[in-house]
Order: structure tokens, then C-alpha cells, then sequence
């Protein structure tokens, strides 16, 4: 563990995560339970943050942006033992079903809306995309490098579970009734099936048409007034990419979505006033609207035409 605590703690352009918190599994592992404090990594107390798996590709994404930034083997370098760590986590965590043949995640574990029975949950469509493009983002780390690619690495990404479905929509996790969209327990929290196409790129295996059908299904079918925090930001970067720019500007100016006379974060229905996730979801929503993202070539593509003029410097295209 010795290289993972150094290759973390010295990330200066991300500051310093906690790492003793990390899962003990063996020295080639490094886990990322919810909510780990800094500097002695200390957990919030409550299970759901160490059955919650979606926070854990996130030092990937670090990594690659920072590389966007700083594009040369120093960076490459300096991550290398992250990367690998986290990405032999990720490739470990998940099990070979040995009667579908493919590769799944949980259970147990909690999806990001937290609110399903840990010990029957598996195969979370947003995990499953996560995962994929997290792995497969550590595999083009290490070819870059020059360096091994773990076989397992290879094994677990390409033969992931499919994504579930269900009459047309993505499910949030495999085997979830049809009328989920219709039952407050599971339409209460985060809406994570709208990240699918919006915070995250598209992912192999993805279908665009479906995304987009689920993400409008969302729209009608969520308990929004419940909403909090970064799920604004998070719906507005799913209406931009599926090209309705008018409701990605009306999801950031929800009414639930404020900020106090200073400047901070409301944290609404949900949570205490202030909370950051609001401030950092906001920032980074814009920045891709305007900045773009991959495979877009226009200028700021997130904004609508009518009436919006919009110049971005100095910011890196969104994956």
C-alpha cells in the first residue's frame, strides 16, 4: 500500500485524499468507502457510505483530467500507482456469474440514490457505465505508460453485465420491478440514470436513444421536489448532451437550487446549509456547457442559440 498512500498524498493539483480507509484487502487494492475523511481518513459512521460503490472510479477521472492539463509522462507518473490501485479494486470487487457468464457488481451495495435493499442490489446501471469507462481509462493509462495491463483488467470490462432494461428505459439496478417508476421508494433520491449521458460520457454498450427516453422518463416520473445538491447540476448536463439546451439552463435555475446572499450553497429539502457538492456540481455543469465535450465540436453546446453569447478560455473539453 506503501506506493498508493504516496502517489495519492502527493496529487497537488487535487489535494490530499484520505487513503488508510482504503480496503484491506492486500497491498495491490485501494477501495474509496463514501465520505473518508482527511487527514486520518476517518468514515462517517453509517453503513450505506461503505456499500456505496459509485464514488469509487472518481480518482480516475481526477487523473484524467489533470492529464488533459498537464499532458506528459511526469503526470502520467505521478498517477500511476492511483490508477493501478484503484482500477485492481474495481477489476477484484466484481464476480464471474458463472450462469449468465458475465462479470457483476454487489450485491451487496447501495446504488446512488441509497434507497434499495443492499443484499439484492446488483448490476446498478450507473455503477455498470462507471465502471466500465473507469477501467477502461486505467487500461489507456498504462498503455501509455508502457506498462502491463492486468488481464483481469481486460476480463472484467469487456464482459460487465449489460446494462439493465426495462419496456424501453434503463432500470436502476438488475431485477428491479417495472413499476419502480411509479413507486416513491425508488423515485425519491438522487436520480443517477440521468448520468448515464450527461456527467458521464458515453460508455460501450450505452444506447443514446435509450439514455435520452429514460433520462425525459426522469423528468416526469421523479419526485424532483425532492431533489437537492448536485442532482441539478446533474440533469442539466444530461439535457445538454441529449441537445435540449433550454432545460439544461431551466435545471440549473430551479427554483430548489439556490444560493444564499453570500454566496453559498442551500442545501434545500435534504441536507445543511451549506453543502459544497451544490457549489462543485454547478461549476462543473457550466464548464462543460461552455467548454464542451468530447466528440462536440461547437462552441459552447450546453447554452442555447437564442440569445446566448458565450465565450469560454483556458477550460478543458468534459470527457
Amino acid at each position: 500500500m506503501a506506493g498508493c498512500i504516496s502517489g495519492i498524498q502527493r496529487n497537488g493539483h487535487f489535494g490530499t485524499i484520505g487513503i488508510s480507509s482504503v480496503v484491506p484487502v492486500t497491498s495491490t487494492l485501494a477501495g474509496f468507502p463514501a465520505l473518508s475523511g482527511v487527514p486520518k481518513s476517518n468514515k462517517a459512521g453509517h453503513q450505506i457510505n461503505n456499500l456505496l460503490l459509485w464514488q469509487q472510479p472518481h480518482p480516475l477521472i481526477f487523473a484524467q483530467y489533470e492529464y488533459r492539463a498537464f499532458p506528459s509522462e511526469d503526470t502520467l507518473r505521478k498517477w500511476e500507482d492511483v490508477v493501478r490501485e484503484t482500477a485492481n479494486w474495481m477489476a477484484a470487487f466484481a464476480w464471474h456469474n458463472e450462469t449468465t457468464g458475465f462479470y457483476d457488481i454487489g450485491p451487496p451495495m447501495y446504488p446512488v440514490s441509497e434507497d434499495t435493499n443492499p443484499n439484492v442490489t446488483r448490476n446498478t446501471a450507473f455503477e455498470l457505465a462507471y465502471w466500465k469507462l473507469g477501467i477502461g481509462m486505467a487500461i489507456n493509462w498504462m498503455n501509455e505508460l508502457g506498462a502491463e495491463v492486468p488481464e483481469s483488467w481486460t476480463t472484467v470490462k469487456d464482459n460487465l453485465a449489460k446494462l439493465p432494461i426495462d419496456n424501453g428505459t434503463y432500470s436502476v439496478y438488475e431485477g428491479l420491478e417495472s413499476n419502480f417508476w411509479t413507486d416513491p421508494e425508488y423515485t425519491n433520491d438522487h436520480p443517477a440514470l440521468v448520468g448515464l449521458h450527461g456527467w458521464l460520457p458515453p460508455t460501450e454498450g450505452l444506447d443514446l436513444d435509450i439514455a435520452k427516453s429514460t433520462a425525459e422518463k426522469v423528468w416526469t416520473s421523479w419526485n424532483i421536489s425532492n431533489c437537492w445538491g448536485w442532482d441539478f447540476p446533474m440533469l442539466a448536463m444530461s439535457a445538454a448532451r441529449n441537445g435540449n439546451t433550454e432545460k439544461a439552463i431551466d435545471w440549473l435555475l430551479d427554483p430548489l437550487f439556490i444560493f444564499d446572499d453570500v454566496g453559498m450553497p442551500v442545501g434545500g429539502v435534504r441536507v445543511p446549509t451549506p453543502y459544497f457538492p451544490g457549489s462543485g456540481s454547478l461549476l462543473y455543469a457550466v464548464a462543460m456547457m461552455a467548454g464542451g465535450w468530447d466528440g462536440n465540436e461547437e462552441n459552447a453546446p450546453g447554452f442555447p442559440k437564442d440569445g446566448w453569447k458565450v465565450r469560454a478560455e483556458g477550460i478543458s473539453r468534459a470527457l
